[in-house]
């Protein structure tokens, strides 16, 4: 049989609602002002963040730039972003660019950016206008790697296309005997015309002689007078 036990407690063991915990004297969170905020983002972001001046420079961008494409920050605000850009992937870049000058976005458009050592990377995109700033403030991401293995896909696919061609070229050449004309199939058994095409299509023969053959085979020779 259980025992129990009932204790009471000191008034002084209970703690006073003053010494709880006040939200108002709980110590405050250092809440980076926005600019700092907004530093602090563009300074970790992994992808590629930049404000493009309406005048065709570059006015701001973070340290993935220079990771990804080899160039300082300084060397790519130095000249209009355009020469960066792949002389095949100009044209229309210059068309997205005035779109978004214009009000509009860009939604994951791609185009190619040259490196520092002379080769290009694809960049996918989005972006939108500040037009109090005179600015568009963008992201891009780096998908060289995606776009190359879907380029090495399709060219597997290509390969895999060709080589079924060529089979069914070598199997529309049959080996043929040249002296009795028979046909050799894939068992290497030998089969005659007749009999290699009716297995193989739906194809079925009627027999009858030419006039050549009849002249010279049926027809019997005529005695001279």
């Amino acid at each position: 049989m259980g025992v129990v036990i009932i204790t009471r407690r000191s008034p002084r063991d209970i703690p006073a609602a003053a010494d709880a915990p006040d939200a108002a004297t709980a110590p405050e969170v250092d809440t980076p002002e926005p600019g700092r905020l907004e530093d602090a983002f563009f300074d970790v972001a992994i992808d590629m963040l930049c404000l493009l001046g309406f005048d065709g420079y570059f006015k701001r961008l973070n340290p993935a730039w220079e990771k990804t494409l080899g160039f300082t920050r300084e060397e790519l605000m130095s000249r209009p972003f355009i020469e960066f850009v792949h002389p095949d992937d100009r044209e229309r870049t210059l068309r997205q660019n005035a779109a978004v000058r214009a009000g509009g976005q860009a939604l994951s458009f791609e185009n190619r950016y040259l490196c520092k050592d002379g080769s290009f990377r694809w960049l996918r995109w989005n972006a939108a206008p500040d037009s109090a700033r005179q600015g568009i403030y963008s992201v891009a991401r780096d998908i060289t790697e995606s776009k190359q293995a879907a380029e090495e896909r399709e060219q597997l696919v290509r390969q895999l296309q060709t080589a079924l061609e060529e089979v069914r070229t070598l199997r529309e050449i049959l080996p043929i005997c040249s002296y009795c004309r028979k046909i050799r199939d894939d068992e290497n058994y030998w089969h005659t015309v007749e009999s290699y095409i009716s297995r193989h299509t739906g194809t079925r023969f009627s027999h009858g002689i030419c006039p050549s053959c009849m002249a010279a085979h049926a027809e019997p020779p005529h005695d001279g007078d």
